[in-house]
């Protein structure tokens, strides 16, 4: 039996998330997309922390994308290359195991 309300539930949050996101991007700047996206990243990274599955590498990676996601408004460079340092990261954690 479900005593949570769905509305509360980290998951469905992150979902909602997500939708809204997808509709958003229809109509803002390309390089909002890839902001949503990490900052979904960012959000599923703290939803795997609080079940205890994110190691300090993964928290390392949720600290600089909550750091640095807004620097897509000031400089699209920088921005950009912390998407390609981002996904240097994950492929190492992937290499490791």
């Amino acid at each position: 039996m479900v005593t949570e309300s769905i509305i509360e539930d980290e998951h469905f949050k992150l979902l909602t998330f997500l939708i809204v996101s997808a509709r958003g991007c229809v109509d803002e700047p390309p390089l909002y997309g890839p902001l949503r996206l990490i900052d979904a990243a960012e959000k599923l990274i703290e939803l795997m922390d609080k079940m205890g599955k994110a190691d300090e590498r993964l928290k390392e990676i949720m600290k600089t994308i909550h750091e640095r996601k807004f620097s897509v408004v000031k400089d699209e460079l920088d921005f950009i290359k912390l998407l390609d340092n981002l996904v240097i990261k994950i492929s190492r954690i992937m290499k490791e195991g």
